[in-house]
């Protein structure tokens, strides 16, 4: 881990420098240029929001704010992923030029997603507004699990970038894995209200996405506190699979020029 924080120190400004030059590329390209970045969450909102509410006529208090809270965290970690396990080979230009530790790659794309993220996040402090949603001290609790939600972004977006070098079709075996997950964590239904207390506490076990949608809506929608014994639990298990992703990096991180 030495090596990872010297690193970090080290390369970090160049990964702050090409996430800004990232975003500024991606609005220069697009007629809505930053709208975009609030057009697309809010319009996943209103469909997901008219699939509950009209199809499936289920009833939510505050159903926007409810659907766009697994919105914007689902978005975050799924794009992280879909962007990074393929990262390695994408700069191959770049990592045969000069060295950059790889997983600093996964930061830049990570910084990327954080600033959309954020802008969501202001979407949806302004929808939680006009909805009158009751804002208690207890959604500073949402601080801890943006940071637990980075760190397993970073920790599963650098793994995959390792395998993502060897193993061909890596992106749409993700693909598919993740079409499973985001119908398993509970983006536009509650897991607790849907599934027995047995199968939900299996869930949020299995699924930290599941938990994070679960708790932030909780401290953020009802004012209740942070799980403490699931978010103790997943942050060991996040902590474990960020030293393995450091790990494989730095142990293979020779060998990718070769089989690329």
């Amino acid at each position: 881990m030495r090596k990872f924080i010297k690193n970090f120190k080290k390369y970090n400004p160049y990964a702050m420098y090409a996430a800004k030059s990232e975003l500024k590329a991606e609005v220069a390209s697009s007629y809505l240029t930053w709208l975009w970045w609030i057009l697309d969450p809010l319009f996943f909102m209103l469909i997901y929001t008219f699939i509950v509410q009209v199809v499936f006529k289920t009833s939510v208090p505050n159903l926007p704010v409810f659907v766009m809270c697994g919105i914007t965290i689902w978005n975050f970690f799924n794009k992280n992923l879909l962007t990074c396990v393929k990262i390695i080979r994408s700069n191959k230009g770049i990592i045969s030029q000069k060295y950059i530790p790889k997983y600093m790659l996964v930061v830049e794309k990570i910084y990327v997603n954080f600033i959309k993220f954020l802008i969501s996040l202001v979407l949806l402090a302004v929808m939680s507004i006009i909805l009158k949603v009751e804002v208690t001290v207890n959604i500073l609790y949402t601080i801890p699990l943006m940071l637990l939600l980075c760190l397993l972004s970073f920790a599963l977006s650098t793994i995959l970038s390792h395998f993502g070098v060897f193993i061909e079709d890596s992106a749409n075996i993700l693909q598919i894995i993740l079409r499973l997950v985001f119908y398993l964590s509970g983006i536009f239904y509650s897991i607790s209200e849907t599934l027995p207390a047995n199968l939900t506490n299996i869930m949020m076990r299995i699924n930290p996405i599941a938990y994070i949608i679960e708790d932030f809506r909780n401290v953020f929608m009802y004012g209740t506190g942070l799980n403490f014994q699931l978010f103790a639990y997943w942050t060991v298990i996040v902590v474990l699979l960020t030293i393995i992703g450091i790990k494989l990096i730095h142990k293979y991180e020779n060998s990718y020029a070769k089989v690329m």
